[in-house]
């Protein structure tokens, strides 16, 4: 039977258990998902951590089934949980963990705190894009959150919108930082519903000791419901 090549990309835990970033696998034509998680687990001592844990997968930047088909030249991500791998960590990290912008949110942001906070799970919250000082992550708007007239409470808003715009500047700073809110403000501009909605947030400027930031929070039509700026420290973490 014929052979190909995958080129793996490792994060989280396993990179650091293999000792690198990417490794190669021989597979048989055909092979799966599944099957070049055994190979890879067999080949650098990763079958126990692997095994133990729910490992996401994503082929060519697209997250896929444990069924789905490799081919020659494919480059398959392997991605466990943030920490730990615990049955209660994957559980609460499920939707954060999925989608495409999750290995770019780890890479750049990931790296500064040890798992997600319990409340993204509360929140909704997955990422969708990050980039250096600029991050877009989507929350799920619950019947739990809204106040009395029907509508979103203007705390849960409020959380959404400062959730972004600290890692839009953790993306920027790099590891070792935190950013400690000094001043908020938020602009309500439409009610809120239940449903996804989507942050965007933005770093305005970014000082040796202070963070300007600006968010705003959109419906799935893409109408503006609310807008907030913020002032942070910079706050250099000692190892």
């Amino acid at each position: 039977m014929a052979r190909m090549l995958i080129q793996v990309r490792l994060f989280a835990m396993l990179r650091e258990r293999a000792g690198r970033d990417r490794v190669e696998v021989e597979l048989d034509e055909g092979a799966t998902v599944r099957d070049a998680l055994e190979a890879v687990g067999e080949a650098h001592g990763l079958d126990e951590l692997i095994g133990r844990m729910p490992v996401a997968a994503a082929v060519n930047r697209e997250y896929v089934p444990p069924e789905s088909a490799l081919h020659e030249g494919d480059e398959l991500a392997l991605i466990p949980p943030v920490s730990g791998g615990e049955d209660t960590l994957a559980t609460e990290t499920a939707h954060f963990r999925s989608g495409d912008g999750y290995e770019q949110f780890m890479e750049l942001v990931g790296r500064h705190v040890p798992k997600p906070p319990a409340y993204a799970s509360l929140l909704g919250m997955r990422p969708l894009h990050a980039e250096p000082g600029h991050v877009k992550l989507e929350f799920q708007a619950s019947e739990q959150m809204l106040n009395p007239v029907g509508v979103v409470q203007g705390g849960f808003i409020t959380a959404m919108l400062d959730e972004a715009m600290g890692p839009a500047a953790l993306a920027a700073l790099g590891p070792g930082h935190a950013i400690p809110t000094l001043e908020l403000k938020v602009s309500f501009l439409r009610p809120v519903r239940p449903g996804r909605v989507v942050a965007e947030a933005r770093v305005v400027h970014l000082g040796r000791s202070i963070a300007f930031m600006e968010a705003s929070l959109f419906d799935e039509e893409g109408e503006r419901l609310a807008t907030s700026t913020a002032t942070a420290r910079v706050v250099r973490l000692e190892r």
